[in-house]
């Protein structure tokens, strides 16, 4: 990606990069997080998922209340990760505040504070995605067919 930040050395928990060559890994991208940063792999592999007919056809309607409602009238409720972690976000930023100082270089303390606070709104974008991934995996392994209406949300909060 015109990263040249030259070698790195592989520390990987698992040995899941043994099974595929040089030749099946297309790219890597070296990715800054708040927590650290992380290496990904874009690997060339067909992968087959076989799985029987369920004969089960949906709807779903995604909204703001909820996070989405299927055809038959189920619901999955929206679990609004950021109402929860407010009051922590919200004192870890009154910190930061504090810290900031204009005339001057800022101050370590500042900037531990500002990986806090960066750390708390990673966990909930972590916890987003976690959610998101796993309603839609078992939305798909329960149907067939998956219809949803692409609306824009953003125009609808506007009206």
């Amino acid at each position: 990606d015109g990263f040249k930040a030259g070698e790195f050395d592989l520390w990987c928990s698992q040995k899941t990069l043994v099974y595929y060559s040089e030749q099946q890994i297309r790219r890597v991208r070296v990715v800054r997080r708040a927590d650290g940063y992380y290496c990904q792999f874009l690997i060339d592999v067909e992968r087959q998922e076989y799985q029987k007919p369920t004969g089960q056809i949906t709807g779903i309607d995604l909204g703001l209340k909820e996070f989405y409602t299927d055809a038959q009238g189920n619901t999955v409720e929206n679990l609004r990760y950021l109402r929860k972690l407010e009051k922590r976000l919200k004192k870890a930023q009154r910190r930061l505040s504090k810290r900031f100082c204009k005339e001057k270089k800022q101050s370590k303390n500042y900037h531990k504070q500002r990986v806090k606070v960066a750390k708390l709104h990673l966990k909930v974008s972590r916890q987003r995605k976690d959610k998101a991934i796993k309603d839609a995996l078992a939305l798909v392994q329960s149907n067939d067919l998956v219809v949803y209406e692409a609306l824009k949300v953003r125009n609808l909060v506007k009206n």
